[in-house]
């Protein structure tokens, strides 16, 4: 009985350590940017980058998984006394007990499936169709790693020329700062940040030509 009462205690301390874990990993998982912007960005939470958050939470996951498994096989016989004495009292509290976590399971997977089907959605953006601009084109790889910079020197233009067109449209950026970070800071969809762009280097190549 002591031997019991020990190992259910050791067993329930750490599901309450690894849950506050994985609570924390999904949090920061949470936040973290779509896509592969965080990458792009140096984002971290908490000293960990999204890789190492994603990796943590499945491992902790799996950790529960253990844990639980025996933490039932423990109390597997006090489970079932109380079921059977709660059902005999009373069928509704008892059906009412079972239907609410099961509710709750099919809304955590429906938020969990529109969260994975946002990030697919927004990592299918590396290559793209024929640009609607015939002579600019940037490419997914530049829009995640290049520089206002780099892009500037890419197609031959003035960076200062083009970090005063963005300024006019409300977008402030300094030569050095990538355009997956302005993409961010300025909650921006990818595919109209790259047209406008596009539209920029466009209109300051005409100007220098």
């Amino acid at each position: 009985m002591r031997a019991s009462a020990l190992l259910r205690g050791v067993v329930d301390l750490l599901l309450l350590i690894v849950f506050v874990a994985i609570a924390i990993t999904g949090i920061g998982l949470y936040l973290a940017p779509s896509g592969r912007i965080a990458d792009s960005i140096g984002w971290t939470f908490l000293g960990m980058d999204k890789d190492t958050l994603t990796n943590v939470h499945t491992y902790l996951g799996f950790v529960m998984i253990g844990l639980v498994a025996v933490h039932l096989a423990v109390g597997f016989r006090s489970m079932w006394v109380m079921l059977k004495s709660a059902f005999k009292s009373s069928k509704v509290k008892v059906i009412a007990g079972l239907i609410i976590p099961l509710l709750l399971l099919a809304g955590g997977y429906q938020a969990f499936s529109a969260y994975v089907g946002s990030e697919e959605g927004e990592t299918t953006d590396v290559h793209y169709e024929e640009s609607t601009n015939s002579t600019v084109y940037i490419t997914g790889t530049m829009m995640k790693y290049y520089t206002v910079q780099e892009l500037a020197d890419e197609f031959g233009i003035s960076t200062d020329a083009l970090i005063e067109k963005l300024k006019e449209k409300g977008i402030e950026a300094t030569p050095d700062e990538k355009l997956a970070e302005i993409e961010y800071k300025y909650d921006l969809d990818r595919e109209e940040f790259k047209a406008m762009l596009e539209e920029i280097i466009t209109e300051l190549r005409g100007e220098s030509g």
